[in-house]
């Protein structure tokens, strides 16, 4: 091969390289879905038995990103909740939320991104439960967002842990709280032009 050959070839491999860079550097917008596998913990707790539910989560985003830095808000519909078992009866804490969340991502590495997920939620449907409920939650989730490269560039995969800090019963001596672990398949819609 000669030389100018080889020049212009590695010139061609840059420019793609180039273009295939910038394109995850471009503000986009994405649809995710996914699982929640959740649970609530409630005190005091003298004859429930705890039990985890799975359900889906669906999501929309506008991904916003520096070289290291990514910003992504997103609204989503999910159901978190857990099961409680008692002699007698089941309940089924199904929380239908409604939540914005406004990501802050570090990218680790391209293709990596550490992400750090407030949500402020309201739930759509107030669930049969055994006690009284609250219809708001802030909770906090982290997890890590993985890009997926060459042929499946506009899908990722994102997990999350999401821990519940509100009290969602409003009753004084007892309290009922959600724990998260969300898994969703991302597909970014990126300008390819």
């Amino acid at each position: 091969m000669n030389l100018n050959l080889r020049l212009l070839l590695l010139l061609v491999i840059v420019s793609v390289g180039a273009q295939a860079q910038t394109v995850y550097m471009k503000p986009h917008l994405g649809l995710r879905a996914g699982l929640n596998v959740s649970s609530s913990t409630y005190s005091p707790n003298f004859i429930y038995n705890l039990k985890r539910q799975s359900h889906p989560n669906l999501g929309v985003f506008y991904r916003i990103r520096t070289k290291k830095w990514a910003f992504q808000p997103e609204v989503q519909l999910s159901v978190r909740g857990g099961t409680f078992k008692g002699e007698n009866e089941i309940v089924r804490n199904n929380f239908n939320f409604g939540s914005f969340v406004p990501v802050v991502g570090y990218i680790i590495t391209e293709g990596l991104t550490f992400e750090l997920a407030p949500e402020f939620s309201y739930a759509i449907g107030t669930p049969k439960s055994i006690l009284p409920l609250r219809k708001n939650e802030f909770s906090m989730g982290t997890g890590l967002r993985f890009d997926f490269m060459d042929m499946a560039e506009d899908f990722s995969l994102n997990v999350r842990y999401i821990h519940g800090f509100t009290n969602m019963s409003t009753s004084k001596t007892e309290s009922l709280s959600n724990r998260t672990l969300q898994v969703s398949v991302v597909y970014n819609l990126y300008k390819k032009k």
